[in-house]
């Protein structure tokens, strides 16, 4: 088991627990992603959310909900642990496949947070192709991906933008003809 702390908001400076089976978003690119993405008052979806450490960096910012998905028993115990540590904030963590997730979903998010393990292209693709339905206009989403891995955007989203951070990058995305 390793700490991280929250890098901002509320809860600034707040230890929560990692774990070796997992590759949680480095201190400095969520606190990067969280300057560049303003989540106050708004849903927030977490997909492959490991340890919640980015959900509770949104809640510590001011998430209006959040709403975090991942496939692993461990994970989600470990996302109970760290975002009971917070006194606010509604939350849900949800034990199932982010695929399946994204097939029955059934409402929109304001900004949605991706985070598939880097070895996983296809996964990550398969995420993208989905990802529309849980978007609306204005809607934002963030990939977190290695740099060296090759992406293929779906025809009904477009790059915003793409920002690197040693290797890892973030790719902000949106519904293509919504501003």
């Amino acid at each position: 088991m390793g700490e991280t702390r929250i890098t901002g908001g509320r809860y600034k400076g707040l230890k929560l627990k990692t774990a070796d089976f997992l590759r949680p978003t480095m201190a400095f690119v969520r606190q990067a992603l969280f300057n560049v993405v303003d989540v106050g008052g708004k849903s927030f979806l977490d997909l492959f959310c490991g340890s919640c450490v980015v959900s509770a960096e949104a809640i510590s910012r001011g998430a209006r909900e959040v709403v975090a998905v991942d496939n692993s028993k461990r994970a989600v115990r470990l996302c109970d642990e760290n975002l009971r540590k917070l006194s606010e904030g509604i939350y849900r963590i949800l034990h199932m496949d982010c695929v399946d997730y994204l097939k029955s979903v059934e409402r929109t998010f304001d900004v949605i947070f991706m985070d598939p393990p880097y070895t996983s292209t296809n996964l990550a693709e398969q995420v993208l192709r989905l990802l529309p339905r849980a978007m609306e206009k204005g809607s934002l989403a963030i990939l977190e991906k290695s740099k060296r891995e090759r992406l293929v955007v779906p025809d009904e989203l477009e790059v915003v933008e793409v920002k690197e951070y040693g290797e890892t990058q973030l790719v902000f995305l949106r519904v293509k003809g919504w501003r």
